[in-house]
């Protein structure tokens, strides 16, 4: 019961499937069909010139026809490839759109929760800085202060890149995302 729908639907698919196969299967059984007419109309009468072009007028054309179906074939076939070429190119880009849209809300996250606790250290320095304070004292003071701006901008420049990089930092921490360079 159920092969006779199936091969109906086979039948169906066939010429889309396989269009240049299909149009030859035509072109032969055309030139068949006119050979026997030609040996059929030679038995019964004389046969000139004009009746051998006008017998055998259209296979030219049907080769024609063809010879151009197989042309649109490759060109549908092109076409095709290169429209899933350029699909694929822009889920790539939509991936990585979003891979730099997550990227710079961890990076706002990061920033939001690093910046507290820079600011009051930043303040605690200045503070510290206008007391008295000793050659020991003012040098970790300084340096406390390099690392607390250089943290800050870090943290802009996370914050502010169109791009981002990877950059390793070794074998058993692996890769870590750094700012682009732009």
């Amino acid at each position: 019961m159920n092969t006779s729908p199936s091969l109906m639907q086979s039948l169906r698919e066939l010429p889309a499937k396989y269009p240049a196969v299909l149009s030859g299967y035509i072109i032969y059984l055309y030139l068949f069909i006119v050979m026997i007419r030609f040996f059929v109309v030679a038995r019964t009468s004389t046969i000139d010139y004009y009746d051998v072009i006008e017998m055998f007028d259209a296979l030219p054309f049907m080769w024609l026809l063809a010879m151009m179906l197989v042309k649109v074939i490759n060109v549908r076939t092109q076409l095709h490839e290169s429209e899933t070429q350029r699909i694929m190119k822009e889920q790539e880009l939509q991936i990585k759109e979003t891979q730099i849209g997550t990227m710079r809300e961890v990076v706002r996250g990061l920033q939001h929760q690093i910046n507290n606790p820079l600011a009051i250290i930043l303040l605690m320095v200045h503070r510290m800085k206008r007391s008295p304070l000793t050659l020991d004292d003012s040098t970790s003071i300084n340096t406390i202060e390099m690392e607390s701006q250089r943290i800050n901008q870090a943290l802009k420049d996370f914050s502010e890149t169109q791009e981002y990089e990877t950059e390793q930092i070794g074998k058993t921490l692996g890769a870590m995302a750094v700012p682009g360079k732009s």
